[in-house]
Order: structure tokens, then sequence, then C-alpha cells
């Protein structure tokens, strides 16, 4: 009998016989209104009113017609919230009613059809204010609501009106702009949440400085941020905002969620870097993802670990990763100083190609005697083609055949008597403090001299234009 009642009453709703507010007067029957939400959980009823402009001209116009629907509304069954929010007359009353409001912020479903509504934005002004409790009529603008502090203060304590901020893009950018407004949702932890699990909001967050300075330098900002895949994504995706992040004073104890978040993996499958590293998968993710090295490569005692990993060859052989460790003479100090490191990185053409050039590891490499006997195993000798040109000053091609970047580790002289000559040698680029130096070298023992040359070339600091005039390096091929 109930089911019948009601389609009598919708059936007069669509003839025209029952107007809105008629329907209003039914509708303070809790019968009917129980009735109404029966139909409206059906989607076939659903379309029906949605399809029929005499009814959802009286639904519109009766709030509790309105407040039924958006309680009703679910992924199946929303066509008739559809139509409401397409309503220009229906969205102003809305925004106008806080018990409407209310209704239909518990509902996600019809909350998302009414924010994106394209009568929202005209309407945000009263929709946030009646959300978080202050006058509409003493806050004439957006604008004079989320730069007051003291109805931004409100607006930030209550979860609806900052589902409402986030809703609109331009809203957002104004309370990204404001650090009074973002010092009042930093330091509330529902409402920085909020900000965080909104794609779009955080896109315009990332792109602000006033607001990315307030989020690091909140512990509990920086903690809901890592915690959303899509507040990272708009982050990195912002070479200002991400480096604001990492340099945050909270950015560490985060750091495993975060770099999970990037690669896209769980953050509790991959609680720890360790965790990730031993991981040839996730490593692999990490090697391919500027952003996720970068992450990783600041924090020492992944480095540590990393270096004495049986997986570090995935870091050492991406072109990607390495253009971020390649020149972070830190990350690739402590590889440099980990012997287990050393069979990858000198198996790595990538990897030596950045120390080969790179002053400070060459440097490294030289202060390493366990390293450079390491080294001299993997050696080999080479001398120049030519004899020298005897003219002091002019460098010549060292010879054909030596690979075009080298890691010298000695030198000597070719011949056989017990006597000293002077050389010089040249690359471009060469590296290591000891580079480009003169050698003062004999023929009866090696000369240490560590130091990388791409293009070697050399100068006989003499007259002499003879074989026995012949420098004769020990080196490693870099290439």
């Amino acid at each position: 009998m109930s089911t019948l009642r009601s389609l009598r009453l919708l059936g007069a709703v669509e003839a025209g016989t029952v107007t809105g507010t008629q329907l209003e007067t039914y509708l303070g029957d809790a019968g009917r209104k129980s009735e109404l939400s029966v139909l409206l959980a059906s989607r076939g009823q659903s379309r029906r009113m949605a399809a029929s402009p005499l009814t959802m001209a009286a639904i519109t116009t009766s709030p509790s017609a309105i407040n039924i629907v958006f309680q009703s509304a679910t992924a199946v069954t929303n066509a008739a919230c559809a139509a409401v929010v397409a309503s220009p007359v229906a969205m102003n009353s809305v925004a106008n009613s806080v018990a409407s409001l209310n209704v239909l912020g518990a509902n996600p479903i019809s909350w998302g059809l009414f924010n994106a509504s394209p009568y929202y934005e005209t309407n945000v002004r009263t929709v946030l204010a009646n959300f978080a409790g202050v006058n509409p009529a003493i806050y004439p603008t957006v604008t004079s609501i989320i730069t007051d502090p003291i109805a931004m203060s409100d607006v930030a304590g209550t979860a609806y009106a900052m589902n409402a901020v986030v809703a609109s893009p331009a809203t957002t950018a104004l309370m990204a702009g404001s650090g009074t407004a973002m010092a009042l949702v930093t330091g509330n932890a529902i409402a920085i949440g909020i900000v965080a699990a909104q794609p779009t909001a955080m896109g315009v967050i990332a792109n602000s400085t006033t607001a990315m300075n307030a989020i690091v330098a909140s512990s509990s900002s920086m903690t809901s941020m890592a915690a959303q895949p899509g507040a990272i994504a708009a982050i990195t995706s912002s070479s200002a905002a991400w480096t604001s992040f990492m340099g945050s004073s909270y950015f560490g104890a985060n750091l495993p969620t975060i770099l999970a978040n990037i690669i896209g993996v769980s953050p509790s499958a991959f609680p720890t870097l360790a965790s990730m590293i031993a991981s040839a998968a996730t490593l692999a993710l990490i090697a391919k993802n500027t952003a996720a090295v970068q992450a990783l490569s600041s924090n020492s005692a992944a480095l540590t670990t990393l270096a004495s990993s049986s997986n570090i060859g995935i870091i050492l052989s991406s072109a990607a990763a390495m253009a971020v460790i390649g020149p972070n003479s830190s990350a690739m100090g402590s590889f440099l100083g980990a012997s287990g490191a050393w069979s990858g990185l000198f198996s790595s053409s990538i990897a030596k190609g950045y120390i080969v050039s790179t002053t400070a590891l060459v440097d490294i490499v030289a202060g390493n005697s366990a390293l450079i006997t390491y080294l001299t195993g993997l050696s080999a000798i080479t001398q120049p083609a030519s004899v020298p040109d005897g003219v002091v000053g002019t460098f010549q091609t060292f010879n054909g055949t030596q690979p075009s970047k080298v890691l010298i580790l000695a030198v000597k002289e070719v011949g056989i008597a017990a006597t000293y000559s002077d050389y010089n040698l040249r690359g471009s680029p060469q590296a290591g403090t000891a580079a480009g130096a003169t050698l003062h070298v004999s023929s009866t023992a090696w000369t240490t001299h560590v130091a990388g040359y791409t293009g070697l070339t050399w100068d006989f600091q003499g007259i002499g234009i003879t074989a026995a005039t012949l420098p004769i390096i020990k080196y490693v091929d870099m290439t």
C-alpha cells in the first residue's frame, strides 16, 4: 500500500497537479518521506524523476524533497541528484540551507555531484560560510572568509567546510596564498588530511611557495602528505615543491612512506628503505624514477645499505638513477668505500664515466689503498705510439689504442737507465687533484699518479726524442 501511495504521489507531481509547495507539505509526514526514499533507491524510478521537468521543478522547490534526493543517491541511483544540481535555483537553495548542506556533506556521491555542478563556484561563498557556521552576510566574498583568521579557523575546524574549499580550485588558491590560512590548516590534522587527499587541490598547493612553506614546517602535515599518493605525485611534479619537501626536517621520518608512494608500492609491504633495497623489483622501480632516486640518495644509511647490497647493479646500470647519484659525491663516495660495490661500479660504464671525470671521486680512489690494490688487478699497461716531438709545451696524442677514458694509477719511464725524466699528462676533462701535475719518474719504479683523463695527451719536459724517453702508464679502462 505504501509503495502504491508513493507512486500515486509521483504521478501527481509528474502531471503537475502537485506543486513543489504541496510536495513539501506532503513530505512533512515521516511516512511520505520514507516512501519517496524507497522510490529513489530504485534506479528506474530515479531516472524517471530526473527525466520529468515537472517532477524536477517540484523537487527543486521542496527542501525536504531535495534532502531525500541527496540522502538516497548511490553510485547507480543518482539520476535525480544529478538533475537537482543541474538547476541554478536548486543549487542556490541548497547553498543557503544549513540542513540541506549537512545532508549533502554526509553522502559522498551527492557531494561529488554537487561540487561538480556548473553552479558550484557561483555558490561556494555561501556553501563555505554555512558549512563553517559563520554568517554569510558578514562575508561578501570568498576572500573575506579565507583571510579572516576567525572565519578561517572555523573553516579549518570543520571537515565539510574544508571539503568545500578543496572542491574549488579558486578557493584553494586563495587558501594556498595566505600564510594565515595555511597556518590554521596545517595546525589541524583533519584539515590538512583533507587537503592531502584531494589531488586537484594538491596541484594548486604544490605550486604555492606559501603553502609549501607551511607544510614543510609541520610534522603532522608532512605525515599527511607522505601518506597520500596523489599528494606525493603533485609535489614531485613541481621541482620547487619537491626541493622544499625534501628540505623539511620531517622528510627523513616519512621517507619510506614517501618513497613507496612515489613508485606505487604498498608502504605497509615495504616499511623500511632496507626492505625496498632488498627487493630487486622494487629497486628497479626506484631506479627509473628520478624523484625516487633523489629521495633514496638523501639518506646516508640507505646509501650504505645499497653499497653492500647485491642489487646495487640495478642502480649503477640505470642512466636515470646515475644521473642523480653520479654527480652526488657523497653517494658515490659511499659506494667507493664499500668493497662489495667495487665490482658493480667498475663494470658500469655509466658509473665509471662519473668517477673518471669527478675530482672528488678520483681523490677518494687515491686515498683508498685497498681499492687501489683492487684496481691494479683490473689494470693494463701501455705507452705512447710515437717518440717525443722534442717541443716542450706541445702535447701529443698518447696513442691510438688505449681507451678514450682512463683512470691512471701509476707512471714510469720506458728506458733502462736509472735516470729520471719529467712528463705532463692532460685530458679534457681531467679529474683528481694530481691531474696535470709534472711527473718526475724513473724507469726503475712506478710513481703513483691517480688521475682521470679523457682523450689522454702527453708532453715530455726535455729535448730527448728517443724511445727511451717514453712514459709508461698503468691504467684502468673507464669507458
